[in-house]
């Protein structure tokens, strides 16, 4: 038994782990005081240590920033987002796809590719509370009062929450995340990649998403039914690029009633072919009941196609409705969209114009200055890295 024990206690100490009874001790103490710490039990204990180890120098070798993402990220729109700022970081930089353990290596600064993830890994590594940590922040799935109240909680801990949009900081603010630690800044698209060109007035109606419920398919559906006058296209990434199973558009229980319209065309595709299809298309839809970006928006939009959007995500932020694009509730009916559509046909101005200045190089030099870097210049390189974007990372969600 003593031989067991020490063996035990050895192996934690080489790495550097507490002993299983301690996180058997930590849960009878959650269990108990629960109801002195609802949920701030954890954030204490991890602060205590940080307190109680402090100073906590950064190693000589540790990079400067760490990206941090989930697993499931890899190949996804949020690995991409985290390269193209990594391309213009002045310093070293790693990425980090989560394990079961929630460790975290040694940084100076973090930025964590999802909120869900910051909750986490602050209750789990001490040292976060003392180091710049940014959390991208794009839509909220949260419903219990509980959960809201611990993400409330846990962004008031980091540097900075990052949204996609002006009206998600807003609804953080009123939720209670203190404003100082809101900030906001534009999803964006490669203007070389998506080139402008002039609409026909006989284009393609286009959709660009992969499957999610919260896309609303069955408007989608609906819509290309009520208008047998127009043509649309779907276009989708590759089933090999597409991270989760359930993204697929074959999971669609009407996904047989949809292709079997006849002024449909689905498409599956590589990012690198996007623009090819977007330039078949004069008005790009956006459907969605959620959304954090999206992202294909702005592509659209430098392709000089006419928006016609719900109001989700951070379509107010670039879209003037009747100027460069349309704009609609989410309980719309699908004939009022419509109406919208045939509208955006009409309209003569140049939507590259209004969007052109929302690149990705602009929005990784926006989340450099909310590190406190300045982006012209650094001690470690005259000026940002030209970026070289592996455009089979940013699929499109």
């Amino acid at each position: 038994m003593i031989r067991w024990f020490f063996k035990g206690f050895s192996a934690c100490v080489r790495e550097r782990r507490p002993p299983y009874v301690y996180y058997v001790f930590k849960q009878y103490l959650k269990r108990s005081f629960r109801h002195v710490f609802p949920f701030q039990w954890d954030y204490f204990l991890s602060y205590a240590v940080f307190r109680l180890r402090a100073p906590h120098p950064v190693s000589a070798d540790a990079p400067d920033l760490v990206f941090v993402l989930k697993r499931e990220s890899a190949g996804w729109i949020l690995e991409g987002i985290c390269k193209e700022i990594a391309n213009y970081f002045p310093g070293r930089t790693a990425f980090h796809h989560l394990s079961v353990s929630k460790r975290l290596p040694d940084a100076r600064a973090y930025f964590f590719s999802h909120y869900s993830l910051f909750p986490k890994c602050l209750k789990r590594n001490p040292k976060l509370w003392g180091r710049p940590t940014l959390v991208f922040y794009t839509h909220a799935k949260e419903t219990r009062d509980q959960d809201i109240k611990e993400l409330i909680y846990a962004f008031g801990q980091c540097t900075k929450v990052v949204c996609q949009s002006s009206a998600s900081a807003k609804k953080l603010v009123l939720q209670g995340v203190p404003a100082e630690k809101t900030a906001y800044v534009l999803g964006g698209a490669d203007p070389d990649l998506f080139a402008a060109r002039e609409r026909s007035g006989k284009g393609l109606v286009g959709f660009c998403t992969a499957y999610y419920p919260r896309k609303a398919p069955d408007r989608i559906l609906e819509i290309i039914q009520s208008m047998p006058q127009r043509n649309f296209i779907l276009l989708a990434p590759k089933s090999s690029e597409v991270g989760s199973r359930h993204r697929k558009w074959d999971r669609y229980e009407r996904f047989t009633e949809l292709l079997a319209q006849p002024n449909f065309l689905y498409v599956e595709a590589d990012y690198a072919e996007y623009p090819e299809y977007y330039a078949r298309m004069d008005v790009f839809v956006s459907a969605s009941y959620l959304e954090g970006g999206p992202i294909p928006l702005i592509e659209a939009m430098m392709s000089n196609i006419v928006p016609v959007a719900s109001d989700t995500g951070f379509t107010a932020d670039v879209i003037r409705h009747g100027e460069n694009g349309f704009i609609f509730p989410v309980d719309t009916s699908v004939s009022q969209i419509c109406e919208w559509i045939e509208r955006a046909f009409i309209l003569k101005t140049n939507v590259r114009f209004t969007a052109e200045s929302l690149s990705w190089k602009h929005y990784s030099l926006e989340i450099l200055k909310l590190l406190g870097y300045n982006p012209n210049y650094d001690s470690h390189t005259a000026g940002p890295r030209e970026p070289h974007t592996d455009s089979r990372l940013v699929v499109p969600i």
